[in-house]
């Protein structure tokens, strides 16, 4: 078995209570180097726990599995049995197909065609009903098949459906960011339809500004008057959320896509850094 370190995010509310746990709903995060998850009480509309836990990079896919098969072993809040629940998959691995366009049974195809060919994943979709279009990406068969086990209803979704509906959901016109370990994604609106949605890998971060301005550019937006909404590990990549102020007109933050409330643990910062998780209770369909 690998071993994992304790989580290094572990917000309890007090009124987490596991007896009442089918009343409460589960959403993970599965990241290549990190796992996190987030647990609501559907009664009170509530988030009440967010634990995130830092997995060692390792090439083997076993091995990698191991360390997220570890985590569900030391977590007796992973193993609970919930109202419902839902899987985030962040990966750089997806494509977008119309609504009009797509076939279920293509699945796998959409992603061969766009992405190439790669083994040991499977093909998950969802719809996403204000793009108007399918989000098709891959999660690996060997982390399907283990949160199946313990939790055999549960649902996939890919991280660009939360982010890419609460940002329609809130900015008219504008470009959105979302930074993770080692990509950021590029998401630009106007008139709340989505015009552009493309992930971009990041070595140093004056790369943010070149493909913001390649982005602005395309659409022809003033970057100096730019609505900026940005997400994702901001805490992680301050020095991209710092450089880029000094470029666009106004910074905010991505919202929440509910009405909903937070125990005291959960600050600004927290949410802002897990947003996505957060909204992706929200954004189910």
């Amino acid at each position: 078995m690998v071993n994992v370190a304790q989580a290094d995010v572990d917000l309890v509310d007090e009124t987490f209570d596991c007896s009442q746990s089918e009343s409460y709903h589960l959403s993970i995060q599965s990241e290549p180097d990190r796992l996190s998850f987030c647990v609501v009480n559907t009664v009170l509309n509530k988030y009440i726990v967010l634990r995130s836990y830092r997995l060692p990079t390792l090439a083997s896919r076993p091995k990698s599995l191991g360390s997220v098969r570890s985590v569900f072993d030391s977590d007796e809040m992973l193993r609970l049995k919930y109202k419902s629940s839902c899987c985030l998959s962040v990966s750089p691995r997806y494509t977008f197909v119309p609504e009009h366009l797509f076939a279920p049974t293509d699945a796998d195809e959409y992603l061969t065609f766009n992405l190439g060919a790669t083994t040991g994943e499977q093909a998950h979709y969802h719809l996403s009903r204000a793009a108007k279009a399918y989000h098709v990406f891959s999660c690996p068969e060997d982390l399907t098949a283990l949160l199946r086990t313990h939790h055999p209803s549960i649902n996939f979704f890919h991280h660009s459906k939360p982010f890419l509906e609460s940002v329609l959901s809130d900015v008219q016109t504008g470009i959105a960011v979302c930074f993770y370990s080692k990509w950021m994604d590029i998401l630009a609106v106007k008139n709340k339809k989505m015009l552009f949605y493309n992930s971009f890998q990041i070595n140093a971060p004056a790369d943010s500004v070149y493909y913001l301005a390649g982005a602005a550019n395309m659409f022809d937006f003033q970057l100096s008057s730019l609505r900026l909404t940005y997400a994702g590990n901001v805490k992680q990549m301050p020095p991209e959320i710092s450089i880029l102020k000094n470029y666009v007109g106004q910074i905010v933050g991505c919202e929440p896509l509910n009405a909903v409330t937070y125990s005291h643990y959960i600050t600004e910062t927290f949410r802002r850094n897990f947003i996505n998780l957060i909204n992706s209770y929200g954004c189910e369909s």
